[in-house]
């Protein structure tokens, strides 16, 4: 939900580039939000977090610290760079599901939408001894963006529910409605639409579903950026997670995520190398409470990416809620 694009030299103008991170955030929702719902009717599930990042690694893996000028000229000094990153993004999902369909095998259709806001805040350190050709080596670049983002809707969601297993699937649309012009230094939304596609399976080894093994897939296919020739390469992502009651109310987890790009960039505008695909993997650890049984969740995240390439390496803190208003509620 939450991209911000880094070029090297300014953080000023925002071109269309290789840093497509993607719509879908890996490891924000909780480990058993798309398990099939346990009646049909309304729920608002809000979710928070806050990322920040120190450090990025290019598309070899290597953490990027600076940049090299005297390997072009042994007279040049070498100029040594640092990135900050604070972000933070929060999105109320509003969803309904439906009585279970006997036709389907007594599945609940799910449709829901999610506004999201989001703020972030960038800075750029360059710092080297003297000049060159009278430009200094020594700046600070900042940035600050708030607003709106990509608006997000859910038009069709399947979940069937067992005694042993549950399965849903769903297809989410994100339209670019967040602020986006390619150049501008307030961009807010990514410019293009993403078409997303998920699968979703869960294991419940003991009867009361108290165990719960969760797989998760997600597709991401996208269209070109406004104003450019660029279309961002697809995505996908798989996430796992192991989740365990420990009473009636307390929950524990721990749950992991990897994405990558699958597809290569496209669009005359493409003037990198698209044979690059980014790339990382995440590990978070959760805190589950029921404040107000089967009506109110409250669940706190932390979580940490790995093994990344041309990506920001985040730290992160997730405050998830999950309200059951008990609204629109069938008898099944």
């Amino acid at each position: 939900m939450l991209t911000v694009f880094l070029n090297l030299s300014s953080t000023v103008a925002q071109q269309a580039s290789a840093f497509q991170a993607g719509h879908y955030y890996p490891g924000l929702i909780n480990t058993r939000d798309m398990a099939q719902p346990p009646s049909s009717g309304l729920f608002i599930l809000w979710y928070n977090f806050y990322a920040s990042s120190s450090a990025y690694f290019d598309q070899n893996g290597n953490k990027f610290d600076g940049i090299s000028l005297s390997d072009l000229n042994p007279v040049l000094p070498d100029i040594n760079a640092s990135t900050k990153l604070n972000g933070f993004g929060s999105a109320p999902v509003i969803a309904w599901a439906s009585p279970k369909i006997k036709l389907l095998g007594d599945a609940r259709y799910i449709v829901g939408i999610a506004p999201n806001y989001v703020s972030a805040d960038v800075s750029l350190l360059t710092e080297g001894p003297g000049n060159v050709l009278g430009v200094p080596l020594s700046n600070e670049s900042t940035a600050k963006v708030s607003g709106f983002g990509d608006f997000i809707f859910i038009p069709f969601g399947l979940s069937w529910g067992g005694q042993k297993m549950d399965v849903t699937t769903a297809y989410t649309i994100y339209a670019p409605t967040g602020r986006y012009t390619t150049g501008a230094s307030d961009n807010i939304g990514l410019g293009y639409w993403t078409h997303q596609m998920q699968g979703f399976g869960y294991y419940y080894p003991i009867e009361d579903k108290s165990s719960t093994i969760m797989l998760g897939l997600t597709y991401e296919a996208n269209s070109k950026i406004k104003d450019s020739d660029v279309r961002p390469g697809s995505r996908f992502t798989l996430e796992y997670g192991l989740s365990q009651f420990l009473s009636e109310k307390l929950e524990v987890g721990i749950a992991g995520a990897h994405n990558w790009q699958v597809t290569e960039d496209t669009g005359e505008d493409v003037f990198w190398n698209t044979a690059n695909f980014d790339r990382k993997s995440s590990l978070f650890f959760n805190v589950g409470y029921w404040p107000i049984a089967q009506r109110l969740n409250i669940n706190f995240k932390y979580g940490f990416d790995y093994g990344l390439r041309q990506r920001f390496k985040n730290n992160m803190v997730v405050l998830n809620l999950l309200f059951n208003p008990n609204l629109l509620v069938s008898k099944n």
